[in-house]
């Protein structure tokens, strides 16, 4: 059976990359835990496995997180007074290893009973090693935690293929694509949050007339080829032709969608809305210029927000990145979450754990000491960026077409990302001979993946 690639909404696999980076590159100190009344609210279950009230028993708790683990201490401590039964032992692991370390657990029968994993990254235990619990069972039980969730596509996120159409994923915090911004900025220059990608070309017009980087943005990073992905993502969307070939990624780079999306790109980099030196500064560079305020805004992961504030005395705000007019705004969920092990002997206790990891009061306490964004739609935190993120995610579109690859587009990426820069580079570069260069390489990767 050819093996699939769950890829969320239509980026591609190097914006899911980036979003590991930000997501779990945070150094934010999670020493902040509240002690609040542990007993959750989604769900009385949550805080009463449904067997073994009697019989004491340990769960073994894989997650990452350093930064968090006295607040994570609390959280366990929290659960394990609620549930007296159960002791929750957990073990840290690097947030660049831990598939590498799961998968080695896996293969020496050492796994834990639950265990981080990202959402849109779990082909690695439910393809390649049949490792993860189906969850549907468990959520269909009990409807309030299945609705619950911010947006009804979330827990979908998780399931890989077709022919594994299950959850085996619960989210724990939200990670997506943001456009940070400085709010003084904006308000000195009489700009509005930009509500369609027509807008948002105004604004950036205005501010790199006043010589101020409009959008910063990393060409060394990926950064504009997820743009310039997202883009496509939306002509294809708006054309109708989302479909077929383009659920498997199996489409031409030579397709009008396509070269529409480099021209815009390109446009855009030509005027300087990126910065003029987009391909000589990373991510920390780019970072720099919001905090010096010589740029406005830059594309970031929400997860950055905290992270970049206690270093400008301007407060920053984030929005999503807007979609044309007509369409409604995309945001390609995914999260940091966590997955049950097959070979559990305490399935039921498993999963409780997980009601309990999702459960308004932790979801609030988590979101209040480590400004994390929670998946919760009805919760309110008090901070004026994440409730209205929250809101945007909740009114955001949900029905744009998921992606389901036929290859690892892992190499692929970074081959196209170096015929892009390519392209944009070179004022005199021809779209549509680039175009026929990147679909070469294409088809090369996916012939790969039939042959594998």
């Amino acid at each position: 059976m050819k093996k699939r690639i769950n890829v969320w909404g239509v980026w591609t696999l190097c914006a899911a990359l980036i979003l590991l980076l930000a997501a779990c590159g945070t150094n934010n100190n999670g020493s902040g835990a509240s002690n609040s009344d542990a007993s959750p609210k989604s769900s009385e279950s949550s805080t009463s496995p449904p067997s073994g009230q009697g019989e004491q028993i340990t769960l073994k708790f894989l997650y990452i997180w350093p930064e968090y683990e006295e607040l994570m201490n609390e959280t366990i401590k929290n659960f394990e007074a609620a549930n007296p039964n159960i002791k929750v032992e957990p073990e840290i692991v690097p947030w660049d290893k831990v598939i590498e370390v799961m998968q080695t657990k896996v293969a020496s029968k050492q796994e834990p009973d639950v265990s981080f994993g990202w959402t849109h990254w779990m082909a690695p235990f439910v393809n390649e090693v049949d490792a993860a619990l189906p969850l549907d069972e468990y959520l269909d039980k009990d409807e309030a935690w299945k609705n619950s969730f911010v947006r009804n596509d979330l827990l979908a996120s998780s399931i890989v293929s077709p022919e594994k159409p299950y959850i085996s994923n619960i989210p724990f915090k939200l990670s997506f694509q943001v456009v940070i911004y400085n709010k003084k900025m904006f308000q000195d220059n009489q700009l509005q949050i930009p509500q369609t990608r027509e807008q948002l070309e105004a604004v950036m017009s205005t501010l790199a007339s006043k010589g101020i980087i409009p959008l910063a943005a990393s060409g060394k990073d990926g950064s504009l080829d997820i743009l310039k992905d997202s883009f496509a993502g939306m002509n294809f969307f708006r054309n109708g032709t989302a479909t077929g070939d383009w659920l498997k990624g199996e489409e031409s780079y030579e397709a009008p969608e396509h070269i529409e999306a480099m021209e815009l790109t390109k446009r855009w980099y030509e005027q300087g809305f990126f910065g003029k030196d987009a391909f000589a500064v990373g991510g920390d560079e780019v970072s720099n210029l919001l905090l010096s305020k010589k740029a406005a805004m830059t594309l970031g992961n929400n997860n950055q927000i905290s992270a970049l504030q206690p270093n400008i005395d301007d407060e920053l705000g984030a929005f999503l990145f807007p979609a044309p007019e007509g369409m409604k705004a995309e945001a390609p969920l995914t999260a940091d979450g966590f997955f049950v092990l097959k070979t559990t002997k305490h399935p039921e206790e498993s999963v409780a754990f997980l009601k309990y990891l999702t459960s308004e009061d932790n979801q609030k306490r988590w979101a209040e000491s480590t400004n994390s964004m929670p998946v919760l739609k009805s919760l309110k935190t008090g901070n004026e960026t994440i409730d209205t993120l929250i809101d945007q995610i909740a009114s955001s579109s949900s029905d744009y077409p998921k992606k389901q690859l036929s290859y690892n587009p892992g190499e692929l990426a970074k081959l196209l990302q170096a015929t892009f820069a390519e392209y944009l580079l070179k004022s005199n570069s021809d779209v549509n001979s680039i175009a026929e260069k990147m679909e070469k390489d294409h088809r090369k990767a996916i012939e790969a993946g039939k042959n594998q």
